[in-house]
């Protein structure tokens, strides 16, 4: 799976609406001279981490098309995969901290999205669930894309 959510945009007033028809409750808004990427990256994250400390099970992206998304770092990616695999394969924290030989609290950290983890505690956690962690680096713009397959 990549990990681009795609968004649109309105104008009005001279503010940039911002909007991620695939996370329900993820807008914002860009005034002129603020950093609208960080802005708009930052919603998106929020708004999933929600998903997650809310023990609901984030949503998956739709296909992008056209100019705007956002694609998520390789991190934030693998812990929305992480917590996609844990939801669909019915797996609790403690399940998955019992399979990894740590406490519920780590994997409750592996999952927070403002909690920083190491990618290879993700990668272990995603291989005890079936998935693989696959980086891809793409010259033209020189971004990071996660995707999770099985084996």
């Amino acid at each position: 799976m990549r990990f681009s959510y795609p968004y649109s945009t309105e104008i009005q007033n001279g503010v940039t609406l911002v909007e991620f028809p695939d996370v329900p409750g993820a807008l914002t808004e860009v005034r002129e001279g603020e950093n609208g990427e960080e802005i708009v990256r930052d919603c998106l994250v929020a708004a999933l981490g929600g998903y997650i400390t809310g023990k609901r099970v984030p949503p998956a992206p739709s296909e992008t098309q056209g100019e705007h998304y956002v694609t998520l770092d390789l991190v934030t990616s693998a812990k929305l995969a992480l917590a996609m695999a844990m939801a669909e394969q019915q797996v609790s924290n403690v399940d998955l901290a019992r399979r990894l030989n740590v406490t519920e609290k780590v994997v409750r950290r592996m999952l927070d999205p403002d909690h920083r983890c190491r990618i290879d505690r993700l990668e272990n956690a995603l291989e005890q669930l079936g998935l693989e962690l696959e980086l891809t680096v793409h010259a033209s713009n020189v971004r990071f894309e996660a995707k999770t397959s099985c084996p």
